[in-house]
């Protein structure tokens, strides 16, 4: 389907509707969606029908486990839900001009940003914003960066991403953090000194293969080795941290998180004479669309507290 197609489709809805489509998608039926609007489910029925019938298709299909879209409302909601977050995001930012403290800012953190960056962050925030909510979410790219591109999140902080998936995200960097390669405090894999000793160990790859987990292969390439193949993935830091101390397995892992894990993992770097590149940890948004004061406010809040991160 045409983009235009989708665009002259949304520009002939009313924003209450387009409202509705949204929470029909995000609770699956009727029912869920009327309650979080605080409307009956007969007037949801009649509007929905009503946004349907204005744009001649269907967007979703009625199932007996709710709804489902249709293929043109999958095109329809990716749209709408940018939509949806900008209107909130005028409302807020009108509000916040005016002086007036509402709004929510929402972020995305890897497990480094959580620990290390968020919580003297959010210190400083409050001192000047105290009543803004902040909501924050975890994740890593490729999963982080859908949010992003739909309005759904303000700000993510976490890896960077290669270029080629950088498409309308505006990227910063703040920091690097050296990389580890870590196993269990007892695991005898302590005395190797080389990625080639490691070899046939157990790797775990943290986050999707497409993500920055995927980092330890190419250490093996650089410096000759055959990368190994990573036979389990977590999504989970904390997930594979136990896997690691309870398997005697290994993992890549930022240096700058080391510290604050070993107070409650059983786990110990392994000194291997290869230098692994560092990982770049970056503050994204949205580009072309500027964050409202108070999401501004925190960016620079986080800027001031990368910049001391390593101090």
């Amino acid at each position: 389907m045409k983009k235009r197609y989708v665009f002259d489709l949304l520009i002939t809805m009313k924003v209450q509707h387009i409202q509705i489509l949204v929470a029909i998608a995000e609770h699956g039926s009727l029912r869920g969606a009327a309650k979080a609007l605080g409307k009956s489910q007969p007037a949801m029925t009649q509007a929905l029908r009503q946004a349907e019938d204005d744009l001649g298709v269907s967007i979703f299909a009625r199932t007996s486990r709710g709804v489902e879209l249709t293929e043109v409302g999958e095109r329809v909601l990716v749209r709408a839900r940018t939509i949806t977050s900008e209107i909130n995001r005028l409302d807020e930012e009108v509000t916040q001009l005016r002086g007036e403290q509402a709004g929510a800012v929402h972020v995305c953190v890897s497990p480094l940003a959580a620990v290390r960056i968020m919580p003297r962050a959010l210190t400083l925030f409050r001192k000047t914003h105290p009543k803004i909510d902040v909501r924050l979410t975890s994740g890593l790219f490729p999963g982080a960066l859908k949010p992003l591109r739909e309005g759904r999140t303000d700000i993510v902080i976490g890896p960077a991403p290669p270029a080629g998936m950088l498409r309308e995200i505006a990227i910063e960097h703040l920091v690097d953090t050296p990389i580890q390669v870590i196993t269990a405090a007892n695991s005898p894999l302590l005395s190797a000194r080389s990625l080639g000793d490691l070899a046939e160990a157990q790797w775990i790859m943290i986050g999707a293969p497409t993500g920055p987990g995927d980092i330890f292969r190419q250490p093996f390439l650089d410096h000759g080795f055959a990368p190994p193949h990573a036979t389990t993935t977590s999504e989970s830091y904390f997930g594979a941290l136990a896997l690691v101390e309870s398997l005697g397995a290994v993992c890549t892992f930022p240096q700058l998180l080391l510290d604050d894990v070993q107070k409650t993992w059983r786990i110990a770097p392994i000194p291997i004479q290869e230098t692994i590149t560092p990982l770049k940890i970056s503050l994204m948004t949205r580009a072309g669309h500027p964050l409202t004061p108070a999401a501004d406010a925190l960016a620079n809040c986080i800027r001031r507290r990368a910049s001391s991160i390593l101090r």
